[in-house]
Protein backbone atom coordinates (compact mmCIF):
# COMPACT_ATOMS: atom_id res chain seq x y z
CA UNK A 1 0.00 0.00 0.00
CA UNK A 2 1.46 3.39 -0.97
CA UNK A 3 1.83 6.33 1.39
CA UNK A 4 -1.08 8.22 -0.14
CA UNK A 5 -3.51 5.34 0.41
CA UNK A 6 -2.24 4.89 3.96
CA UNK A 7 -2.82 8.56 4.66
CA UNK A 8 -6.36 8.31 3.22
CA UNK A 9 -7.16 5.41 5.53
CA UNK A 10 -5.84 7.30 8.54
CA UNK A 11 -8.05 10.23 7.60
CA UNK A 12 -11.14 7.97 7.77
CA UNK A 13 -12.18 8.26 11.37
CA UNK A 14 -14.30 5.86 13.44
CA UNK A 15 -14.88 3.11 10.83
CA UNK A 16 -17.05 1.18 13.30
CA UNK A 17 -19.71 3.91 13.12
CA UNK A 18 -19.77 4.35 9.35
CA UNK A 19 -23.23 2.71 9.02
CA UNK A 20 -24.68 4.92 11.75
CA UNK A 21 -23.36 8.06 10.08
CA UNK A 22 -24.55 6.89 6.67
CA UNK A 23 -28.08 6.24 7.97
CA UNK A 24 -28.12 9.60 9.74
CA UNK A 25 -27.19 11.45 6.55
CA UNK A 26 -29.95 9.67 4.62
CA UNK A 27 -32.71 10.28 7.17
CA UNK A 28 -31.93 13.57 8.90
CA UNK A 29 -33.43 15.73 6.16
CA UNK A 30 -36.86 14.16 6.41
CA UNK A 31 -36.69 14.40 10.21
CA UNK A 32 -35.89 18.11 9.97
CA UNK A 33 -38.73 18.64 7.51
CA UNK A 34 -41.29 17.02 9.80
CA UNK A 35 -39.99 18.94 12.80
CA UNK A 36 -40.45 22.25 10.99
CA UNK A 37 -43.91 21.16 9.85
CA UNK A 38 -44.87 20.23 13.42
CA UNK A 39 -43.69 23.63 14.63
CA UNK A 40 -45.67 25.50 11.96
CA UNK A 41 -48.73 23.34 12.66
CA UNK A 42 -48.70 24.04 16.41
CA UNK A 43 -48.07 27.75 15.82
CA UNK A 44 -51.00 27.98 13.41
CA UNK A 45 -53.45 26.11 15.64
CA UNK A 46 -52.54 27.80 18.91
CA UNK A 47 -52.40 31.33 17.45
CA UNK A 48 -55.60 30.73 15.50
CA UNK A 49 -57.43 29.53 18.59
CA UNK A 50 -56.25 32.47 20.70
CA UNK A 51 -57.38 34.98 18.09
CA UNK A 52 -60.70 33.30 17.21
CA UNK A 53 -61.76 32.74 20.84
CA UNK A 54 -60.44 35.68 22.86
CA UNK A 55 -63.01 35.46 25.67
CA UNK A 56 -63.69 32.72 28.19
CA UNK A 57 -67.34 32.65 27.08
CA UNK A 58 -66.37 31.75 23.51
CA UNK A 59 -63.96 29.08 24.74
CA UNK A 60 -66.49 27.47 27.07
CA UNK A 61 -69.00 27.37 24.23
CA UNK A 62 -66.43 25.61 22.06
CA UNK A 63 -65.50 23.19 24.85
CA UNK A 64 -69.15 22.26 25.35
CA UNK A 65 -69.61 21.60 21.62
CA UNK A 66 -66.47 19.52 21.21
CA UNK A 67 -66.64 17.66 24.48
CA UNK A 68 -69.69 15.62 23.42
CA UNK A 69 -68.65 14.82 19.84
CA UNK A 70 -67.85 11.13 19.42
CA UNK A 71 -66.27 11.44 15.98
CA UNK A 72 -63.80 14.11 17.03
CA UNK A 73 -63.04 12.14 20.18
CA UNK A 74 -62.11 9.11 18.07
CA UNK A 75 -59.65 11.20 16.06
CA UNK A 76 -58.18 13.56 18.64
CA UNK A 77 -58.78 11.69 21.89
CA UNK A 78 -60.64 12.76 25.01
CA UNK A 79 -60.58 16.58 25.30
CA UNK A 80 -59.16 18.01 28.54
CA UNK A 81 -59.31 21.69 29.46
CA UNK A 82 -59.87 22.79 25.89
CA UNK A 83 -61.24 26.08 27.19
CA UNK A 84 -57.55 27.05 27.59
CA UNK A 85 -54.99 27.71 24.85
CA UNK A 86 -52.70 24.98 26.23
CA UNK A 87 -55.45 22.36 26.48
CA UNK A 88 -56.85 23.07 23.03
CA UNK A 89 -53.38 23.12 21.45
CA UNK A 90 -52.51 19.71 22.89
CA UNK A 91 -55.88 18.18 22.01
CA UNK A 92 -55.89 19.56 18.45
CA UNK A 93 -52.24 18.89 17.55
CA UNK A 94 -50.73 16.08 19.66
CA UNK A 95 -52.82 13.39 17.96
CA UNK A 96 -51.85 14.59 14.49
CA UNK A 97 -48.14 14.72 15.36
CA UNK A 98 -48.34 11.33 17.04
CA UNK A 99 -50.12 9.62 14.13
CA UNK A 100 -48.12 11.25 11.34
CA UNK A 101 -44.85 10.72 13.20
CA UNK A 102 -45.62 7.05 13.84
CA UNK A 103 -46.48 6.35 10.18
CA UNK A 104 -43.37 8.19 8.96
CA UNK A 105 -41.24 6.31 11.49
CA UNK A 106 -42.25 2.73 10.74
CA UNK A 107 -42.09 3.35 6.98
CA UNK A 108 -38.61 4.85 7.39
CA UNK A 109 -37.46 2.01 9.66
CA UNK A 110 -38.70 -0.76 7.36
CA UNK A 111 -37.08 0.98 4.38
CA UNK A 112 -33.76 1.45 6.20
CA UNK A 113 -33.61 -2.10 7.56
CA UNK A 114 -35.47 -4.47 5.27
CA UNK A 115 -35.46 -2.24 2.18
CA UNK A 116 -31.68 -1.88 2.13
CA UNK A 117 -31.30 -5.63 2.67
CA UNK A 118 -33.76 -6.49 -0.11
CA UNK A 119 -31.83 -4.23 -2.48
CA UNK A 120 -28.59 -6.07 -1.69
CA UNK A 121 -26.75 -3.03 -0.34
CA UNK A 122 -26.36 -4.48 3.15
CA UNK A 123 -24.24 -7.32 1.72
CA UNK A 124 -21.47 -4.89 0.78
CA UNK A 125 -21.35 -3.52 4.32
CA UNK A 126 -21.39 -6.96 5.92
CA UNK A 127 -18.50 -8.00 3.67
CA UNK A 128 -16.33 -5.67 5.74
CA UNK A 129 -15.27 -5.94 9.36
CA UNK A 130 -18.71 -5.92 10.93
CA UNK A 131 -21.44 -8.34 11.95
CA UNK A 132 -25.21 -8.37 11.40
CA UNK A 133 -25.82 -7.41 15.01
CA UNK A 134 -23.30 -4.59 14.92
CA UNK A 135 -24.80 -3.36 11.64
CA UNK A 136 -28.30 -3.43 13.18
CA UNK A 137 -27.05 -1.53 16.22
CA UNK A 138 -25.43 1.07 13.96
CA UNK A 139 -28.61 1.43 11.92
CA UNK A 140 -30.63 1.97 15.08
CA UNK A 141 -28.07 4.53 16.23
CA UNK A 142 -28.37 6.37 12.93
CA UNK A 143 -32.14 6.45 13.16
CA UNK A 144 -31.79 7.55 16.78
CA UNK A 145 -29.63 10.51 15.72
CA UNK A 146 -32.30 11.59 13.25
CA UNK A 147 -34.95 11.26 15.97
CA UNK A 148 -32.73 13.44 18.14
CA UNK A 149 -32.71 16.10 15.42
CA UNK A 150 -36.50 15.73 15.11
CA UNK A 151 -36.85 16.40 18.84
CA UNK A 152 -34.34 19.27 18.96
CA UNK A 153 -35.89 21.21 16.07
CA UNK A 154 -39.44 20.52 17.28
CA UNK A 155 -38.56 21.65 20.81
CA UNK A 156 -36.92 24.84 19.52
CA UNK A 157 -40.03 25.61 17.45
CA UNK A 158 -42.35 24.99 20.41
CA UNK A 159 -40.27 27.24 22.67
CA UNK A 160 -40.65 30.05 20.14
CA UNK A 161 -44.39 29.41 19.87
CA UNK A 162 -44.74 29.48 23.66
CA UNK A 163 -43.22 32.94 23.79
CA UNK A 164 -46.01 34.46 21.69
CA UNK A 165 -47.96 36.92 23.82
CA UNK A 166 -51.32 35.19 23.19
CA UNK A 167 -50.11 31.68 24.04
CA UNK A 168 -47.81 31.73 27.08
CA UNK A 169 -46.28 28.37 27.93
CA UNK A 170 -42.81 28.07 29.38
CA UNK A 171 -39.63 26.48 28.09
CA UNK A 172 -39.90 23.40 30.31
CA UNK A 173 -43.49 22.81 29.22
CA UNK A 174 -42.47 23.23 25.55
CA UNK A 175 -39.66 20.69 25.94
CA UNK A 176 -42.04 18.11 27.43
CA UNK A 177 -44.67 18.86 24.75
CA UNK A 178 -42.05 18.24 22.04
CA UNK A 179 -41.04 15.00 23.76
CA UNK A 180 -44.66 13.84 23.73
CA UNK A 181 -45.01 14.87 20.08
CA UNK A 182 -42.03 12.81 18.87
CA UNK A 183 -42.48 9.83 21.23
CA UNK A 184 -44.81 8.13 18.73
CA UNK A 185 -42.10 8.37 16.07
CA UNK A 186 -39.48 6.92 18.43
CA UNK A 187 -41.70 4.02 19.49
CA UNK A 188 -42.76 3.04 15.97
CA UNK A 189 -39.21 3.33 14.69
CA UNK A 190 -38.46 0.48 17.08
CA UNK A 191 -41.60 -1.37 15.94
CA UNK A 192 -40.59 -1.09 12.27
CA UNK A 193 -37.01 -2.15 13.02
CA UNK A 194 -38.08 -5.23 14.97
CA UNK A 195 -40.74 -6.31 12.47
CA UNK A 196 -38.11 -5.97 9.71
CA UNK A 197 -36.22 -8.82 11.35
CA UNK A 198 -39.34 -11.00 11.45
CA UNK A 199 -40.70 -10.51 7.92
CA UNK A 200 -38.91 -11.69 4.74
CA UNK A 201 -39.72 -8.59 2.63
CA UNK A 202 -40.08 -4.88 3.18
CA UNK A 203 -43.71 -4.81 1.98
CA UNK A 204 -44.69 -7.42 4.56
CA UNK A 205 -42.72 -5.65 7.27
CA UNK A 206 -44.50 -2.38 6.46
CA UNK A 207 -47.89 -4.14 6.38
CA UNK A 208 -47.37 -5.79 9.78
CA UNK A 209 -46.13 -2.49 11.25
CA UNK A 210 -49.21 -0.76 9.84
CA UNK A 211 -51.36 -3.47 11.41
CA UNK A 212 -49.79 -2.88 14.83
CA UNK A 213 -50.33 0.84 14.37
CA UNK A 214 -53.96 0.23 13.36
CA UNK A 215 -54.68 -1.92 16.43
CA UNK A 216 -53.11 0.72 18.68
CA UNK A 217 -55.21 3.45 17.08
CA UNK A 218 -58.39 1.34 17.32
CA UNK A 219 -57.85 0.69 21.04
CA UNK A 220 -57.24 4.40 21.62
CA UNK A 221 -60.36 5.35 19.63
CA UNK A 222 -62.49 2.85 21.57
CA UNK A 223 -61.19 4.23 24.86
CA UNK A 224 -62.00 7.79 23.77
CA UNK A 225 -65.52 7.09 22.50
CA UNK A 226 -66.76 4.58 25.09
CA UNK A 227 -66.64 4.30 28.86
CA UNK A 228 -63.73 1.83 28.64
CA UNK A 229 -61.01 4.42 29.32
CA UNK A 230 -58.81 1.65 30.70
CA UNK A 231 -58.10 0.66 27.09
CA UNK A 232 -55.73 3.64 26.91
CA UNK A 233 -53.44 1.65 29.19
CA UNK A 234 -53.29 -1.13 26.56
CA UNK A 235 -52.37 1.09 23.60
CA UNK A 236 -48.94 2.66 22.99
CA UNK A 237 -50.77 5.61 21.42
CA UNK A 238 -52.92 5.79 24.55
CA UNK A 239 -49.78 6.12 26.67
CA UNK A 240 -48.84 9.21 24.68
CA UNK A 241 -52.31 10.67 25.26
CA UNK A 242 -51.87 10.15 28.99
CA UNK A 243 -48.70 12.27 29.04
CA UNK A 244 -51.01 15.36 28.93
CA UNK A 245 -48.28 17.94 28.23
CA UNK A 246 -48.71 21.70 28.82
CA UNK A 247 -51.71 21.55 31.16
CA UNK A 248 -51.28 18.52 33.46
CA UNK A 249 -47.99 16.82 32.62
CA UNK A 250 -47.62 13.19 33.70
CA UNK A 251 -44.04 12.08 32.95
CA UNK A 252 -44.71 8.66 34.50
CA UNK A 253 -46.20 7.48 31.20
CA UNK A 254 -42.82 7.93 29.56
CA UNK A 255 -41.72 4.81 31.45
CA UNK A 256 -43.72 2.24 29.38
CA UNK A 257 -42.92 4.15 26.16
CA UNK A 258 -39.17 4.14 26.84
CA UNK A 259 -39.18 0.54 28.11
CA UNK A 260 -41.04 -0.83 25.08
CA UNK A 261 -38.80 1.13 22.71
CA UNK A 262 -35.65 -0.22 24.37
CA UNK A 263 -36.98 -3.80 24.45
CA UNK A 264 -37.83 -3.68 20.74
CA UNK A 265 -34.42 -2.18 19.96
CA UNK A 266 -32.58 -4.92 21.87
CA UNK A 267 -34.77 -7.56 20.24
CA UNK A 268 -33.95 -6.10 16.81
CA UNK A 269 -30.21 -6.46 17.43
CA UNK A 270 -30.63 -9.97 18.84
CA UNK A 271 -32.78 -11.22 15.93
CA UNK A 272 -30.43 -9.67 13.36
CA UNK A 273 -27.75 -12.13 14.45
CA UNK A 274 -30.06 -15.14 14.53
CA UNK A 275 -31.35 -15.12 10.95
CA UNK A 276 -29.81 -15.50 7.51
CA UNK A 277 -29.17 -12.47 5.35
CA UNK A 278 -32.12 -11.85 3.05
CA UNK A 279 -34.46 -14.00 5.14
CA UNK A 280 -36.78 -13.26 8.03
CA UNK A 281 -37.31 -15.05 11.31
CA UNK A 282 -40.72 -15.96 9.87
CA UNK A 283 -39.64 -17.92 6.82
CA UNK A 284 -41.11 -17.30 3.39
CA UNK A 285 -42.35 -20.11 1.16
CA UNK A 286 -39.61 -21.74 -0.91
CA UNK A 287 -41.94 -22.49 -3.80
CA UNK A 288 -45.28 -21.36 -5.13
CA UNK A 289 -47.60 -22.18 -7.99
CA UNK A 290 -46.76 -20.32 -11.19
CA UNK A 291 -49.13 -17.46 -11.98
CA UNK A 292 -48.51 -15.80 -15.33
CA UNK A 293 -51.68 -13.72 -15.59
CA UNK A 294 -51.18 -10.06 -16.58
CA UNK A 295 -47.60 -10.56 -17.72
CA UNK A 296 -48.15 -10.42 -21.47
CA UNK A 297 -47.81 -6.61 -21.87
CA UNK A 298 -45.95 -3.86 -19.98
CA UNK A 299 -49.26 -2.24 -18.98
CA UNK A 300 -50.68 -5.50 -17.63
CA UNK A 301 -47.43 -6.28 -15.83
CA UNK A 302 -47.49 -2.82 -14.23
CA UNK A 303 -51.03 -3.49 -13.04
CA UNK A 304 -50.06 -6.83 -11.55
CA UNK A 305 -46.95 -5.50 -9.80
CA UNK A 306 -48.73 -2.49 -8.33
CA UNK A 307 -52.22 -3.86 -7.75
CA UNK A 308 -51.78 -4.53 -4.04
CA UNK A 309 -50.40 -1.06 -3.29
CA UNK A 310 -52.95 0.63 -5.55
CA UNK A 311 -55.90 -1.23 -4.05
CA UNK A 312 -54.64 -0.42 -0.55
CA UNK A 313 -54.42 3.28 -1.38
CA UNK A 314 -57.88 3.36 -2.94
CA UNK A 315 -59.48 1.41 -0.08
CA UNK A 316 -57.82 3.65 2.52
CA UNK A 317 -58.89 6.88 0.82
CA UNK A 318 -62.45 5.71 0.24
CA UNK A 319 -62.73 4.38 3.81
CA UNK A 320 -61.55 7.78 5.07
CA UNK A 321 -64.24 9.45 2.94
CA UNK A 322 -66.95 7.08 4.19
CA UNK A 323 -65.92 7.57 7.82
CA UNK A 324 -66.26 11.33 7.59
CA UNK A 325 -69.51 10.92 5.70
CA UNK A 326 -70.85 9.21 8.81
CA UNK A 327 -69.78 12.20 10.92
CA UNK A 328 -71.39 14.82 8.68
CA UNK A 329 -74.62 15.29 10.61
CA UNK A 330 -73.10 15.41 14.10
CA UNK A 331 -70.19 17.59 13.00
CA UNK A 332 -72.53 20.03 11.25
CA UNK A 333 -74.55 20.36 14.45
CA UNK A 334 -71.41 21.07 16.49
CA UNK A 335 -70.05 23.67 14.08
CA UNK A 336 -73.42 25.38 13.64
CA UNK A 337 -73.52 26.07 17.40
CA UNK A 338 -70.26 28.04 17.39
CA UNK A 339 -69.92 31.32 15.51
CA UNK A 340 -66.14 31.20 15.90
CA UNK A 341 -65.91 27.79 14.29
CA UNK A 342 -68.24 28.85 11.49
CA UNK A 343 -66.01 31.83 10.76
CA UNK A 344 -62.85 29.73 10.63
CA UNK A 345 -64.34 26.91 8.54
CA UNK A 346 -65.99 29.36 6.16
CA UNK A 347 -62.59 31.00 5.75
CA UNK A 348 -61.03 27.67 4.78
CA UNK A 349 -63.68 26.89 2.16
CA UNK A 350 -63.93 30.55 1.00
CA UNK A 351 -67.67 30.64 1.55
CA UNK A 352 -69.71 33.36 3.27
CA UNK A 353 -72.95 31.39 3.25
CA UNK A 354 -74.60 29.91 6.34
CA UNK A 355 -72.89 26.83 7.75
CA UNK A 356 -74.46 23.67 6.32
CA UNK A 357 -73.52 20.06 5.64
CA UNK A 358 -72.02 21.23 2.33
CA UNK A 359 -69.61 23.50 4.21
CA UNK A 360 -68.37 20.60 6.33
CA UNK A 361 -68.09 18.36 3.28
CA UNK A 362 -65.95 21.01 1.60
CA UNK A 363 -63.44 20.58 4.42
CA UNK A 364 -63.58 16.79 4.05
CA UNK A 365 -62.77 16.92 0.35
CA UNK A 366 -59.98 19.36 1.16
CA UNK A 367 -58.47 16.67 3.43
CA UNK A 368 -58.94 14.03 0.74
CA UNK A 369 -56.93 16.03 -1.81
CA UNK A 370 -53.52 15.56 -0.10
CA UNK A 371 -54.25 11.84 0.31
CA UNK A 372 -54.90 11.45 -3.40
CA UNK A 373 -51.82 13.56 -4.16
CA UNK A 374 -49.81 11.28 -1.86
CA UNK A 375 -50.88 8.28 -3.93
CA UNK A 376 -49.70 10.05 -7.09
CA UNK A 377 -46.34 10.87 -5.47
CA UNK A 378 -45.96 7.30 -4.21
CA UNK A 379 -46.81 5.86 -7.63
CA UNK A 380 -44.28 8.14 -9.34
CA UNK A 381 -41.69 6.98 -6.82
CA UNK A 382 -42.43 3.34 -7.66
CA UNK A 383 -41.98 4.05 -11.38
CA UNK A 384 -38.54 5.44 -10.59
CA UNK A 385 -37.75 2.44 -8.35
CA UNK A 386 -38.45 0.05 -11.23
CA UNK A 387 -35.73 1.80 -13.20
CA UNK A 388 -33.32 2.07 -10.25
CA UNK A 389 -33.65 -1.63 -9.36
CA UNK A 390 -33.12 -2.74 -12.97
CA UNK A 391 -36.65 -4.09 -13.53
CA UNK A 392 -37.10 -1.82 -16.55
CA UNK A 393 -34.19 -3.53 -18.33
CA UNK A 394 -36.26 -6.73 -18.60
CA UNK A 395 -38.81 -4.88 -20.76
CA UNK A 396 -36.43 -2.81 -22.87
CA UNK A 397 -34.51 -5.88 -24.09
CA UNK A 398 -37.79 -6.94 -25.71
CA UNK A 399 -39.60 -5.01 -28.49
CA UNK A 400 -40.87 -2.45 -25.96
CA UNK A 401 -39.98 1.23 -26.23
CA UNK A 402 -39.33 3.52 -23.30
CA UNK A 403 -42.30 5.68 -24.25
CA UNK A 404 -44.62 2.68 -24.41
CA UNK A 405 -43.52 1.55 -20.96
CA UNK A 406 -43.68 4.98 -19.30
CA UNK A 407 -46.96 6.11 -20.84
CA UNK A 408 -48.50 2.78 -19.88
CA UNK A 409 -47.57 3.44 -16.25
CA UNK A 410 -48.85 7.01 -16.49
CA UNK A 411 -52.16 5.80 -17.94
CA UNK A 412 -52.54 3.22 -15.16
CA UNK A 413 -51.81 5.73 -12.38
CA UNK A 414 -54.12 8.33 -13.91
CA UNK A 415 -56.93 5.78 -14.18
CA UNK A 416 -56.54 4.88 -10.50
CA UNK A 417 -56.52 8.58 -9.53
CA UNK A 418 -59.78 9.18 -11.39
CA UNK A 419 -61.40 6.04 -9.99
CA UNK A 420 -60.32 6.86 -6.41
CA UNK A 421 -61.58 10.45 -6.69
CA UNK A 422 -65.00 9.41 -7.98
CA UNK A 423 -65.23 6.65 -5.37
CA UNK A 424 -64.53 9.27 -2.70
CA UNK A 425 -67.78 10.95 -3.68
CA UNK A 426 -69.55 7.60 -3.58
CA UNK A 427 -67.97 6.81 -0.19
CA UNK A 428 -69.11 10.09 1.36
CA UNK A 429 -72.60 9.55 -0.05
CA UNK A 430 -72.70 6.01 1.37
CA UNK A 431 -71.59 7.26 4.78
CA UNK A 432 -74.24 9.97 4.98
CA UNK A 433 -76.94 8.19 2.96
CA UNK A 434 -79.51 7.98 5.80
CA UNK A 435 -78.79 11.39 7.36
CA UNK A 436 -81.15 13.45 5.17
CA UNK A 437 -78.53 16.12 4.62
CA UNK A 438 -79.98 17.37 1.35
CA UNK A 439 -76.73 16.77 -0.57
CA UNK A 440 -77.35 14.77 -3.75
CA UNK A 441 -75.33 11.87 -5.10
CA UNK A 442 -74.37 13.80 -8.25
CA UNK A 443 -73.12 16.74 -6.15
CA UNK A 444 -70.79 14.47 -4.19
CA UNK A 445 -69.49 12.70 -7.30
CA UNK A 446 -68.82 16.12 -8.83
CA UNK A 447 -66.93 17.10 -5.66
CA UNK A 448 -64.89 13.92 -6.07
CA UNK A 449 -64.07 14.82 -9.67
CA UNK A 450 -62.97 18.24 -8.42
CA UNK A 451 -60.01 16.75 -6.50
CA UNK A 452 -58.50 14.98 -9.54
CA UNK A 453 -56.49 17.95 -10.84
CA UNK A 454 -54.07 18.37 -7.87
CA UNK A 455 -53.21 14.66 -8.01
CA UNK A 456 -52.55 14.80 -11.76
CA UNK A 457 -50.38 17.89 -11.22
CA UNK A 458 -48.39 16.01 -8.55
CA UNK A 459 -47.97 13.06 -10.91
CA UNK A 460 -46.73 15.49 -13.56
CA UNK A 461 -44.08 16.83 -11.19
CA UNK A 462 -43.04 13.26 -10.37
CA UNK A 463 -42.74 12.20 -14.01
CA UNK A 464 -40.89 15.42 -14.88
CA UNK A 465 -38.43 14.56 -12.10
CA UNK A 466 -38.06 11.03 -13.51
CA UNK A 467 -36.95 12.54 -16.80
CA UNK A 468 -34.73 15.35 -15.48
CA UNK A 469 -33.68 14.56 -11.89
CA UNK A 470 -34.60 10.89 -11.37
CA UNK A 471 -32.91 10.50 -7.98
CA UNK A 472 -35.06 13.34 -6.60
CA UNK A 473 -38.38 11.97 -7.89
CA UNK A 474 -39.91 11.09 -4.53
CA UNK A 475 -38.59 14.21 -2.80
CA UNK A 476 -39.92 16.61 -5.44
CA UNK A 477 -43.32 14.91 -5.73
CA UNK A 478 -43.90 14.88 -1.98
CA UNK A 479 -42.57 18.45 -1.69
CA UNK A 480 -45.54 19.63 -3.75
CA UNK A 481 -47.89 18.09 -1.20
CA UNK A 482 -45.98 19.19 1.87
CA UNK A 483 -45.60 22.79 0.71
CA UNK A 484 -49.21 23.12 -0.44
CA UNK A 485 -50.63 21.61 2.75
CA UNK A 486 -48.26 23.66 4.93
CA UNK A 487 -49.32 26.92 3.25
CA UNK A 488 -53.01 26.07 3.69
CA UNK A 489 -52.54 25.17 7.37
CA UNK A 490 -50.43 28.21 8.21
CA UNK A 491 -52.69 30.59 6.29
CA UNK A 492 -55.60 29.68 8.59
CA UNK A 493 -53.88 31.42 11.50
CA UNK A 494 -51.63 33.93 9.71
CA UNK A 495 -52.11 36.50 6.95
CA UNK A 496 -49.82 35.49 4.08
CA UNK A 497 -49.02 37.40 0.91
CA UNK A 498 -51.07 36.28 -2.10
CA UNK A 499 -47.89 35.31 -3.96
CA UNK A 500 -47.14 32.76 -1.26
CA UNK A 501 -50.73 31.49 -1.27
CA UNK A 502 -50.62 31.09 -5.06
CA UNK A 503 -47.64 28.75 -4.73
CA UNK A 504 -49.96 26.18 -3.09
CA UNK A 505 -51.68 23.81 -5.50
CA UNK A 506 -54.54 23.37 -3.03
CA UNK A 507 -55.19 27.12 -3.03
CA UNK A 508 -56.32 26.97 -6.66
CA UNK A 509 -59.01 24.32 -6.14
CA UNK A 510 -62.50 25.37 -5.05
CA UNK A 511 -63.68 23.24 -2.15
CA UNK A 512 -66.80 21.64 -3.56
CA UNK A 513 -69.53 21.09 -2.52
CA UNK A 514 -69.15 24.09 -0.14
CA UNK A 515 -68.65 26.21 -3.24
CA UNK A 516 -69.05 25.58 -6.94
CA UNK A 517 -66.04 23.93 -8.64
CA UNK A 518 -63.78 26.34 -10.52
CA UNK A 519 -63.42 24.32 -13.70
CA UNK A 520 -61.25 26.99 -15.34
CA UNK A 521 -58.65 26.74 -12.56
CA UNK A 522 -58.99 22.96 -12.65
CA UNK A 523 -58.36 22.97 -16.38
CA UNK A 524 -55.21 25.05 -15.94
CA UNK A 525 -53.85 22.62 -13.32
CA UNK A 526 -54.62 19.67 -15.60
CA UNK A 527 -52.95 21.41 -18.54
CA UNK A 528 -49.81 22.13 -16.52
CA UNK A 529 -49.79 18.56 -15.23
CA UNK A 530 -50.14 17.20 -18.78
CA UNK A 531 -47.31 19.47 -19.98
CA UNK A 532 -45.06 18.23 -17.18
CA UNK A 533 -45.93 14.63 -18.10
CA UNK A 534 -44.98 15.26 -21.71
CA UNK A 535 -41.72 17.03 -20.85
CA UNK A 536 -40.78 14.33 -18.36
CA UNK A 537 -41.49 11.54 -20.85
CA UNK A 538 -39.44 13.28 -23.55
CA UNK A 539 -36.50 13.79 -21.17
CA UNK A 540 -36.74 10.18 -20.00
CA UNK A 541 -36.57 8.99 -23.61
CA UNK A 542 -33.38 11.01 -24.24
CA UNK A 543 -31.31 10.21 -21.14
CA UNK A 544 -29.39 7.12 -20.06
CA UNK A 545 -30.94 4.69 -17.59
CA UNK A 546 -29.79 5.36 -14.04
CA UNK A 547 -29.54 3.02 -11.09
CA UNK A 548 -29.93 3.86 -7.42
Amino acid sequence: MNAKATFALKQFRAPKTVIARFVTRRTVRSATFWALLFGAFVASKSAGYASAYPTIKDRLELATSFGNNIGLGALFGVPHRIETVAGFTVWNTLSVMMLVGAIWAFLLATKTFRGEEDAGRLEMLLAGQTTPRRAAANTLAGLGMSLGVLYAVTAAAFILVGKLHTIHFGTQAALFFALAGVSGAALFTAVGACVSQLMPTRSRAASVSAGIFGVSFLLRAMASTTGAHWLLNCSPLGWIDKLQPLYSSKPFWLVPIVCLTLVLGVLTIFLAGRRDLGAGVIADKDSAKSRVAFLNTPFAAAFRLSRAASISWVVTIVAFASFFGLLTKSATQVFSQSSGLQERISGVVNSSQAFTAKTFLGVIFFLLMPLLMAYAASAAGHVREDEAEGYLDNFLVRPVSRQQWLWGRIALITTIIIAAALLCGVGVWAGMHNQQSGVSFSTLVTAGANIIAPAVFTLGVGVFAIGVLPRLTTILAYSVIAWSFLIEIVSSGLHLDHWILDSSVLHHVALAPASNPNWQSTGVLLAIGAALLGLGAAAFNARDLQGE
